[in-house]
């Protein structure tokens, strides 16, 4: 690393942010920890976002403003974190959401944490949830230990991406497939290539819950998909030492509950059998009478056909058994 490189590169990509970026933006320009550079992806947007950040960087020499031309919805989103990983200069790197506020004190802790930590390779925090107008909501607490974050990461994630900061390798990049869960995949891989995880015990990140993010606009379905895809390549890397990735299709996913999208009978198996993890009875009945259609004859769906004649009081236990 060259002498005149930052301590700490932070990554943020935003796109039609202007409402909350200013909050955003402050709570990273006013950390106690100054020695960063601000890697700003701008995401093609449409409202006075670059406007916003221009005038930012006539300020603020920290501020490294990338452009894009064209805005790719999820796929460009993971792309950007790419671009940004790319650039970095820092020893560490950061994560941050434009509709997020960050501690003031966030990196001068997490940094030392690093600092004195050399086994640990991410470190994270608690959450404060917070609403639309800033108000908190609630606490998300996290697990603290690598045990215990490794031992639950497959139930549940166990790192909350918008207040990561890891140490910088060039080697690891987030997978551009993975819609909606890349960064579940990335702490899957990290967890395979032996990397130790921790919280520090304390919400360092106010997290915005919006209605009208681009993740919450799209079918909770199709994002489940992802999420489980996710899953299951982790259990393939442990069993096979590798994962199937590189045949994967997004496009077969994002499409499942399209009629007349040709999807083959084990993307249309795996779908019933998330929706079903999920009691999602509405796209399980869609995605049965897609396959009910397109393969009138094969049994493997009899199971997900004979659940929808269940009693509904009757449904959660059996799901709990089918997935015990």
């Amino acid at each position: 690393m060259m002498n005149n490189s930052p301590i700490l590169s932070v990554i943020m990509s935003v796109y039609n942010g202007e409402k909350y970026l200013h909050e955003a933006m402050d709570s990273i320009l006013n950390q106690t920890f100054k020695d960063f550079e601000f890697i700003i992806i701008e995401d093609a947007s449409t409202d006075r976002t670059l406007e916003i950040i221009e005038k930012y960087r006539t300020q603020d020499s920290r501020i490294v403003l990338i452009t894009k031309k064209e805005n790719k919805g999820p796929k460009g989103f993971i792309e950007n974190l790419n671009l940004g990983l790319n650039a970095a200069k820092g020893q560490f790197i950061a994560r941050m959401d434009a509709d997020d506020i960050s501690d003031l004190n966030r990196f001068e802790k997490q940094v030392d944490f690093l600092q004195k930590s050399e086994n640990i390779f991410m470190v994270g925090s608690d959450l404060q949830l917070i609403d639309q107008d800033g108000l908190n909501t609630n606490l998300l607490p996290a697990y603290h230990t690598d045990e215990d974050i490794q031992k639950n990461m497959f139930k549940n994630i166990s790192m909350y991406h918008p207040v990561i900061l890891f140490r910088n390798n060039k080697k690891i990049s987030y997978r551009e497939k993975m819609l909606y869960c890349e960064d579940y995949d990335l702490y899957f891989r990290l967890m395979i290539e032996g990397y130790k995880f921790a919280n520090i015990q304390e919400p360092l990140l106010k997290y915005r819950i919006l209605e009208d993010s681009i993740s919450r606009k799209d079918s909770k379905m199709i994002r489940w998909l992802f999420v489980e895809k996710a899953r299951s390549f982790f259990i393939e890397q442990k069993e096979k030492g590798e994962d199937s990735y590189e045949n994967f299709d997004p496009e077969n996913y994002l499409n499942i509950l399209k009629p007349n999208y040709n999807n083959t009978v084990s993307d249309l198996l795996f779908a019933a059998k998330t929706a079903l993890k999920y009691q999602n009875h509405t796209d399980l009945k869609s995605i049965l009478t897609k396959t009910n259609a397109n393969f009138p004859n094969e049994k493997k769906f009899q199971i997900y056909n004979w659940y929808l004649k269940i009693p509904k009081s009757m449904l959660p236990y059996f799901t709990k058994i089918l997935y015990k």
